[in-house]
C-alpha cells in the first residue's frame, strides 16, 4: 500500500528559488525512497537538477550535507524528519512528510483497550499534525489527556529514538500513555523509561499494549553478560547529530578504571552485524541509543548504552536514563 504523504511541493519550490540552487541534493529515509520520482519532478520544475544522496537517513541527526557538497549541490532537501537545529554547510530544508491519513478512527476503535483515564499522548513527526484532534477526541470520551514537551524533538508530544522527554515530562501526571504510530521501538522506549503501560495504536488499524518487563529483563541480561568481558569497543559515530567524543572519553575512563581494555572505534554508519568482525567481547554505543536498545537483538555479544556501563560497574540499571545521550 502506498501511503499518502504531504511532500510540501510549494514549500520545496519556494526554498529552491530562494536558495538560487541549480543542483539540489535529496536525502530520503527508506520509507520515502519510492517517492523519489515525484520529488525529482518538483525540483526540476524549478530549473534545478536533483541529485539523490543515497546515504543512510535515520533521523535529523543523520544529515548528509558533506555528501551533498561533494556532489556539487547548492542546497539539500532532507525528508522524513523534523529539524533538530543542527548546523549545516549549505541551505537545508527539512520536509517532514506527514502522513495525510487521519488516525482518529483507529484511536477511537482502540479506546476499549485504554485502561486509564489520565493518559499521556505521544507520536512521531509523521502524525504530529493530528495530535490535537486526538486530544479532543479523548476529552469528548471522558479521558484526561496530557501532552508533554520534548528535549531534542521539535514538537510537543513528539518522541524520537533518543528523546522521550515528551513522555517523561508528564509521567507524574498520567496513569499510562497512548502512542500513535507504526513500529514498536518508540512506544517501547516510552514504556521502559516511564515504567508505565503504553497503548500503541497504528493509524492504519490495530493496537497493542506495550509492557517493558521483557525488554528490561533483556537489558539486565546484557549487562550481566558484559560483566565478564575484559575488552570493549567504544563506538563513536561521525554523523553530525551523533558525534559525542566527550561521552566516549568518559566511558573509556570508567572502563579503564575498572581494569578493562578499551579501543575507540570511529565510523559513519554503525551496523551491529559488522561489529563481530572486530572481535571485541562487548561494545558501548555513544551514537544512536537505538543501536544498543533495538538493533542489538540481532547479535549475540553485548552492546551497552553509556548509562548501562554505570549499571555494569555497580550503579544499578536506571530505566529513566536508558537513552540518556550524555552517559
Amino acid at each position: 500500500m502506498m501511503i499518502a504523504y504531504d511532500l510540501e511541493e510549494s514549500r520545496v519550490r519556494e526554498f529552491i528559488k530562494n536558495a538560487g540552487a541549480k543542483r539540489v541534493g535529496v536525502q530520503l529515509p527508506a520509507g520515502l525512497k519510492a517517492y523519489w520520482r515525484e520529488i525529482r519532478g518538483t525540483v526540476e520544475e524549478c530549473g534545478a537538477e536533483a541529485v539523490l544522496v543515497g546515504s543512510s537517513c535515520y533521523g535529523a541527526c543523520d544529515l548528509a550535507d558533506d555528501l551533498a557538497i561533494a556532489a556539487g549541490c547548492e542546497a539539500l532537501l532532507h525528508y522524513g524528519h523534523s529539524s533538530m537545529g543542527l548546523p549545516s554547510r549549505l541551505p537545508v530544508l527539512y520536509v517532514e512528510a506527514r502522513v495525510l491519513l487521519d488516525p482518529s478512527p483507529a484511536v477511537e476503535e482502540a479506546l476499549p483497550s485504554l485502561k486509564f483515564r489520565k493518559v499521556g499522548l505521544t507520536t512521531t513527526v509523521q502524525h504530529i499534525g493530528w495530535l490535537q484532534k486526538i486530544r479532543e477526541l479523548l476529552l469528548s470520551r471522558g479521558y484526561e489527556p496530557y501532552v508533554g514537551r520534548p528535549e531534542r524533538a521539535r514538537y510537543a508530544g513528539q518522541v524520537l529514538g533518543c528523546d522521550v522527554e515528551s513522555a517523561t515530562s508528564i509521567s507524574d501526571q498520567v496513569e499510562g500513555f497512548l502512542h500513535v504510530g507504526t513500529g514498536e521501538f518508540h512506544p517501547l522506549a516510552v514504556a521502559a523509561v516511564t515504567q508505565k503501560e503504553v497503548l500503541a495504536v497504528s493509524p492504519f488499524g490495530g493496537s497493542r499494549t506495550i509492557s517493558c518487563e521483557e525488554f528490561l529483563r533483556w537489558r539486565r541480561g546484557v549487562i550481566a553478560k558484559s560483566l565478564s568481558c575484559q575488552e570493549f569497543g567504544i563506538l563513536l559515530s561521525t554523523k553530525s547529530g551523533q558525534w559525542r567524543p566527550e561521552v566516549a572519553k568518559r566511558v573509556g575512563e570508567k572502563l579503564r578504571g575498572s581494569g578493562r581494555k578499551v579501543c575507540l572505534i570511529i565510523q559513519d554508519e554503525i551496523r551491529v552485524e559488522e561489529l563481530e568482525d572486530y572481535g571485541f567481547e562487548a561494545y558501548v554505543c555513544t551514537a544512536c541509543p537505538r543501536l544498543a536498545l533495538d538493533d542489538a537483538r540481532r547479535v549475540r555479544f553485548p552492546i551497552l548504552t553509556p548509562s548501562e556501563v554505570d549499571a555494569m560497574l555497580g550503579a544499578g540499571l536506571k530505566p529513566d536514563s536508558l537513552i540518556n545521550l550524555e552517559g
